[in-house]
């Protein structure tokens, strides 16, 4: 097998499963995907990412999840905060909750007027629609014929349909479409489904092309640099198997290892900013200081409440009927327990009065007080999310080795906005779960609990259970030419170098107001354009 390619692609997420459909559709073009993880196709992984709860039974494994840590300030009385991030095909897709939210219109607005000119959302709309199969009504602004399905769940419980009523009884509006021309209310989530089976980025995009004969797929295998010649990417340095060698990009090498690992690998690779590479014993290629800075993600508080009548999903006697009913109601038709994402309704919701959402309210029906296990007590969460923090982290290397975890630090809190508004939402859902629609399933408030009143005392509860919705953006930011810490520009080309891009959520210059891995398949679909229209251009031009 040679060696040679015209491109490599790094990852295969929401963003590089998708770009590797689509640099290898032609099949003049010689494309190699690169993933640290194994493959979703063999035995037990298929059937572990075929249901959409079975992310549980990966996340214990850090074959399936690189385990990376949140390394919490004062603020949050310094804990470690658990990180998972997905090491196989379909990366964070194959074990996130497959919620589809695109985010606000004024997310991408507000990206175009910073200077990323070609980011409006009607510059993004299209891309959108084009990797879309949408389930739902033809409306204009949702695709068909796509690849990635976009339904509700088959299987809805009963929690569910009674909190989307409490939320209509404490004056929200009912919204059964995010992506339309309103984002606020609450609502059953569109979900990444086909037929009760989790659409990762992987099934939908990657395992179509793994017949192409231009397409070459090397799993378990660590990217552990990227190889310059006189300010160009050229190749990579990879290990599999303990062997190590190199492999060469013609054309480019595109980086989709998503918002913690893509800045970590810039720096191995001597890209980022100076000083820290040479505390870091790495030689500089170039000095590009906004390298994982910038760190963006959606600070999460929670609400749990018990449910004494049992409709919520647990381990326990009462449940005992439905559990054991629950395999074959998934073989037969794709329906039951099994069928969930647990994360089945939610909604947002405006704090300050101007009309815009500020926070996400996700619903679970059942406790998440471990993500990697079923829980053995009923009850049901809300996950308050804060959509557009004031507050930035980083990440940053622990060491020259690629084996070594990067240092993420969310600094969370830095700016009093991000406490005030989170308190604001936590309030809202407390008042959805006191409505009359959840009362015969409701029962006493396990946490942070009832005697938490006042903002200082909900303040301090929070801050003892604040987590994060594992939605990283930001490290890579695309940027104007103004910007000195952009890392990209608009059409995802890292900056003082050539032949190499970035595409994941680590370009994002400001976080999107919802879930992140419906944007990235948009980010991604259109850098293969910029891919494609950029080597068109240079074959006329030889």
């Amino acid at each position: 097998m040679s060696d040679a390619f015209d491109y490599i692609v790094i990852g295969s997420g929401s963003a590089g499963s998708l770009m590797a459909n689509r640099l290898s559709a032609d099949p003049a073009n010689r494309v190699a995907l690169i993933e640290a993880g194994p493959s979703d196709r063999k035995w037990p992984v298929n059937i572990k990412t075929a249901m959409p709860v079975g992310n549980i039974f990966l996340l214990p494994h850090e074959k399936y999840n690189w385990k990376q840590s949140l390394a919490g300030n004062s603020a949050v009385h310094n804990r470690q905060i658990n990180f998972p991030r997905g090491k196989l095909f379909g990366g964070c897709s194959a074990i996130n909750g497959g919620v589809y939210i695109r985010g606000q219109m004024a997310d991408y607005d507000a990206w175009a007027d910073a200077g990323n000119r070609g980011w409006s959302y009607s510059d993004v709309l299209p891309a959108f629609k084009s990797v879309e199969n949408y389930a739902g009504p033809d409306r204009a602004w949702h695709g068909k014929g796509g690849e990635l399905d976009v339904q509700k769940p088959k299987s809805w419980n009963p929690i569910a349909s009674a909190i989307v009523d409490a939320a209509a009884q404490a004056g929200h509006h009912r919204n059964d479409d995010f992506a339309g021309v309103r984002q606020d209310g609450f609502g059953r989530y569109d979900l990444n489904q086909r037929n009760g089976t989790r659409l990762s980025s992987a099934r939908a995009f990657l395992h179509p092309a793994l017949g192409r004969g231009n397409l070459t797929v090397l799993d378990e295998t660590l990217v552990r640099r990227i190889l310059f010649d006189r300010g160009r990417a050229v190749g990579l340095e990879i290990e599999k198997d303990g062997a190590r060698r190199t492999v060469s990009a013609r054309r480019e090498i595109i980086l989709c290892a998503g918002a913690t690992n893509s800045p970590q690998l810039l720096m191995l690779s001597g890209i980022g900013p100076q000083d820290h590479l040479k505390d870091m014993g790495i030689d500089l290629v170039h000095h590009l200081p906004g390298v994982g800075q910038h760190l963006q993600d959606h600070p999460t508080v929670h609400v749990a409440m018990e449910n004494p009548s049992a409709e919520s999903y647990a381990i326990s006697a009462k449940a005992l009927p439905r559990i054991l009913a629950s395999p074959l109601k998934y073989l037969t038709n794709r329906t039951g327990m099994l069928a969930s994402n647990v994360a089945e309704c939610g909604g947002f919701l405006c704090t300050d009065g101007s009309g815009r959402p500020d926070i996400q309210i996700t619903f679970l029906v059942g406790l998440k007080i471990d993500a990697r296990a079923i829980p053995r007590r009923h009850g049901y969460m809300a996950l308050i999310q804060l959509l557009r923090p004031k507050s930035a982290g980083s990440v940053r290397l622990a060491s020259n080795r690629p084996e070594d975890k990067p240092v993420i630090d969310p600094n969370f809190f830095a700016d009093p906005y991000d406490m005030k508004t989170l308190i604001a939402g936590f309030r809202e859902a407390r008042r959805i779960f006191a409505q009359p629609a959840l009362a015969a399933m409701t029962g006493a408030e396990i946490e942070p609990g009832a005697q938490y009143q006042s903002d200082a005392e909900i303040d301090a509860a929070l801050r003892k259970i604040v987590n994060t919705a594992y939605h990283p953006t930001g490290t890579c930011k695309m940027g104007p030419d103004s910007d000195p810490m952009a890392v990209v520009d608009g059409r995802l080309r890292v900056r003082g170098v050539a032949g190499l891009r970035v595409v994941d959520a680590s370009v994002m210059p400001e976080i999107i107001s919802g879930n992140t891995s419906a944007p990235t398949m948009m980010i991604a679909e259109r850098a293969a354009r910029f891919i494609l229209e950029d080597a068109h251009q240079s074959n006329i031009a030889a």
